[in-house]
Parts: C-alpha cells; structure tokens; sequence
C-alpha cells in the first residue's frame, strides 16, 4: 500500500506544482495541405509553433494560416519558411529552444509567476482527466471528471477537497477525497477509508524546488504563443525530458524519509501543454498531456495521461468546508 501511494502523491504533487504544457499530435494532410492536428482535434491557426514533427529531438518553427494550413515556400512576416514550412536563414532550418529573450516565454515565465502567487489564496477549479495506463500487464482506462478546491498548498496545513466521477471498466463511481492534518481521507460509494499521507511536506519540498529553478525555468522549450481573438491568449510549450525527471528525482527524495522502504521510481517520456491566459495574464486553464513511466518492485507500468484544469475566480480568496472525519477505516499500514 505505502508503495502505491508514494506514486499517487508524486502524481498529486507533480500536477498541482507544474504549469501546464503544447499537446501531443500528428501532421496530417489532404489536397489542400498539411496542417498540425492535436490529440482533442484542435489545430493551431494564424501562429507560429515550434514543433518536433518529424521526432528527431530537434524543434523547428512553423507557421499556420488562419485555417490551419502550414505556410511553405513563403514569407511571414518578413520571415521566410522553405518548402517543409520551416522557418529559415541565409537558407538554413533554424532549430531552436525556448530563449530567455523570447516574448512567448517571458509571458510564460511571467504567467507563471503569478500562477505561483495566486496559490497562497487557494485554488477552485473544475477538471476532467484521461488515463491509460498499464498494470502488471493488464491495459486500464479510467476517466475522471469534477471539481476540487485547495486552500494553504505551501504550508503544512493544506487542505483540499475533491469530487469526481470516475468511468473505470464499464462502471461508474462517485468518489469524495479530502485531505487534512497529515491524512488523506477516500469516500466512495459509501466505503470510507483514511492513510496517513504526509502530501502536505511533499508538497512544500516540491514548491521550494520549483521556485528555485523558476528563474531559469530550466525544463521549459519549444514555446509558442496565439492571440485567440476573443481577450484570451494561449501559451504553448514543451518540456525537456532531462530536466523534468531531475524534477522528479528531486521530488521522489524529499519524500525518502516518508516511505524509507519504498522502491517506487517515475520516469518522464513525454511532458507537453498549454497555458490559456484572460486579458489581464491570469491562467484561467491549463492543460497538460504526459506519457511517464513508473517503476515499482522491478515492474514497469507506463501512463498516458490527459488533463484538463479550468480555474473559478483564480486569484481570489477560497474557503473550503470539510465533512466529518468520523467512520473512516485506517489503511495506512496495508
């Protein structure tokens, strides 16, 4: 049990500690052109983005009309792109990662600032998220939808309060979670359980980490940003994989004191989102899509993981009302 756990607060704290990040995705065509489809079927449209399509390692800049279409054999705003649609110089592919100069990234670093500040009032926010994932050999879809709220995440008194519907192997369960003094409590479908989960360190290891490579934003490239037309602008970005498992190394031994017998370990193969932002650069969603591997016991169990976060009043103050702790069994030694 202690060993699941570990990896379901690693997930937890990894989620909530990060900001976003461009969704995966294909190039597709037809006799129009080719154009850059995502996963949920969205398409960038009248952007440039960096992109590794063609999964070299390399990232390249492209640009896409205002119906999707990548531009090639062209110019764009007195730059020119090559018969690939990749942005050249003096007739070279430029390739290139997020740069401390980049305006897209100075928004992102600069949203992302705030994001970090606005937590000290809380977070209320509505969520869906999509999983596939692989246990001891047996293939799992589970998709979850809800709402949670969070007060206190930087401190030790954090509490927060979760409902979900979850949809897991043609069934259907409400599930209650929330979690206060060192313990997190599961109601679902009316059996109660409670394991002593010491999140709230974890978090506060993780926090300090990320504000110390904040700075540099290390783990960021590859960003791009679209004027949505509508008040709102999106960040796109992705993450470089050495960076983000150093995160993680980071983050599995602030917690080495909490599970001195565990053997959990997670590893990064894919981290990309987005950060929308409303007129006056408040993150009011955030997606994230990640493949990840984690290991335990010599056992690989890889992720594939989708989730959506849309933020009520981000910024404002929020208060959470917790139910009863009463009738719940300890499981924590399971």
């Amino acid at each position: 049990m202690k060993k699941a756990t570990s990896v379901l607060i690693l997930s937890a704290a990894l989620t909530l500690s990060l900001s976003s990040v461009a969704l995966a995705g294909q190039w597709k065509q037809n006799d129009t052109g080719w154009w850059w489809a995502e996963d949920d079927g969205s398409y960038p449209q009248n952007t440039w983005l960096w992109l590794d399509g063609n999964q070299d390692g390399n990232s390249e800049c492209y640009y896409f009309d205002s119906n999707g279409y990548l531009a090639v054999n062209t110019t764009i705003d007195g730059w020119q792109v090559d018969s690939n649609g990749c942005w050249i110089q003096n007739g070279q592919v430029q390739v290139s990662a997020a740069s401390p100069a980049d305006p897209a990234f100075l928004a992102l670093k600069a949203a992302t600032e705030r994001s970090q500040a606005s937590l000290e009032q809380g977070i209320d926010a509505n969520y869906v998220m999509n999983m596939d994932m692989t246990i001891y050999g047996t293939p799992i879809s589970v998709s979850v939808s809800g709402a949670m709220k969070m007060t206190n995440p930087n401190n030790a008194d954090m509490k927060y309060l979760m409902d979900m519907n979850i949809h897991m192997l043609g069934e259907t369960m409400a599930m209650r979670t929330f979690y206060t003094n060192d313990y997190l409590y599961m109601d679902m479908d009316g059996q109660k359980m409670k394991a002593y989960t010491p999140l709230s360190s974890a978090m506060q290891e993780v926090n300090q980490f990320s504000m110390m490579s904040m700075d540099s934003m290390a783990y960021i490239q590859d960003v791009s940003m679209a004027d949505n037309g509508n008040g709102t602008t999106t960040i796109y970005y992705t993450t470089n994989n050495a960076e983000m498992n150093a995160i993680l190394e980071n983050m599995m031994n602030s917690m080495e004191s909490a599970y001195p017998d565990g053997s959990s370990n997670v590893t990064f193969q894919t981290c990309k989102g987005e950060m929308t932002l409303d007129s006056a650069g408040t993150v009011i969603q955030e997606r994230v899509l990640m493949d990840m591997t984690a290991s335990s016991e010599g056992v690989d169990m890889p992720y594939h993981i989708f989730m959506e976060m849309n933020y009520n009043n981000p910024g404002q103050p929020v208060t959470i009302s917790l139910p009863s702790t009463e009738g719940y069994e300890d499981i924590s030694q399971l």
